[in-house]
């Protein structure tokens, strides 16, 4: 193994060995039960999770059963809601219990050049967010993105305040890549924090988003890349790796 392969390996194994504290682990799936999404809660609660993220009108289900932060969606999947539906799904979440919400801003009126509209929407739903005790981030799906669009909503997202931006939904035309996360951060630098979600599966590709600066990792495959990453950590560490 190189110098170069080897401390890349290195900076791998260190983050997989703390990887349950950066992810949210997510099911927002419209053809469960409230008795599934409380089978999912009891099953990942003792992993050490950021958060659960479930849909806005389950939150109030699973919130006072879960010892994790829960979490709830707005404006999901497709973002292109008025701004009072979203609204109204954030308080419903702050009133059910929830910590945070993820937003899918209107990406109808981001590629319509509807600037101005964007704008408000961020604010009044950050402010209202924050004013409710609310963690917010904002998904801007950047499989239906352009390099430039994508840079024209981070720094959007960095001027309202919001918490994070988060990539993707899971339900556009691919999931999160490494040059999604590069390129925000080329853009928003250390004021914002990213939330790198969509199509991340396993504990290796897990590690290189955070290395390429994913604060957090949105994924409903959570227990098997935990799982994944404590087999890959004992590899590593019985061939004499060290973080």
């Amino acid at each position: 193994m190189s110098e170069g392969t080897g401390g890349l390996v290195k900076l791998v194994l260190g983050v997989l060995k703390d990887i349950s504290r950066r992810i949210d682990q997510t099911m927002l799936k419209y053809d469960k039960s409230i008795k599934d999404y409380e089978s999912f809660v009891e099953s990942s609660d003792g992993y050490g999770f950021r958060s659960l993220v479930v849909p806005s009108v389950v939150v109030r289900h699973v919130a006072p059963i879960a010892k994790t932060p829960v979490a709830g969606v707005a404006g999901f999947p497709h973002g292109y809601q008025p701004v009072e539906a979203k609204a109204k799904e954030i308080e419903a979440i702050a009133e059910g219990g929830g910590k945070e919400v993820d937003v899918v801003v209107n990406i109808v009126n981001l590629k319509s050049g509807l600037i101005s509209s964007v704008k408000d929407e961020l604010s009044t739903l950050t402010n209202l967010a924050h004013q409710l005790g609310l963690g917010i981030k904002f998904i801007v799906e950047t499989s239906a993105l352009s390099d430039d669009e994508l840079r024209m909503i981070a720094e959007l997202v960095l001027e309202s305040g919001a918490d994070f931006i988060k990539t993707n939904t899971g339900y556009g035309r691919r999931g999160v890549w490494l040059r999604d996360i590069l390129l925000i951060r080329s853009v928003v630098g250390g004021k914002l924090k990213v939330k790198a979600s969509g199509g991340i599966r396993n504990s290796v590709d897990a590690a290189l988003l955070v290395l390429a600066g994913a604060d957090v990792l949105g994924t409903s495959s959570g227990i098997q890349i935990v799982e994944d990453s404590r087999k890959v950590a004992e590899i590593l560490e019985s061939s004499g790796i060290r973080p």
